[in-house]
């Protein structure tokens, strides 16, 4: 789970680049769904921090997803 503030969370889908999503989802809307951490009460998610920067984000993901073991692919 991603732990985003509402104000980052207002910013960064501003600049989603779909015209017609962002205005039929509105920030207001977004603040009306708005929990701040918003995790299931079982604890099984990782929480992870609006300051953690990309790549050891992703280096978190595949490695807590087991994935870290496999060989790369090319694309």
């Amino acid at each position: 789970m991603l732990d985003v503030p509402l104000a980052e969370t207002l910013v960064r889908h501003a600049t989603k680049p779909d015209a017609g999503y962002l205005a039929h989802v509105t920030g207001r809307e977004l603040a009306g769904w708005y929990r701040a951490r918003d995790v299931l009460p079982s604890g099984i998610e990782t929480v992870i921090g609006a300051g953690s920067p990309l790549p050891e984000t992703v280096d978190r993901i595949v490695r807590d997803m087991g994935l870290d073991g496999l060989p790369p692919r090319d694309l």
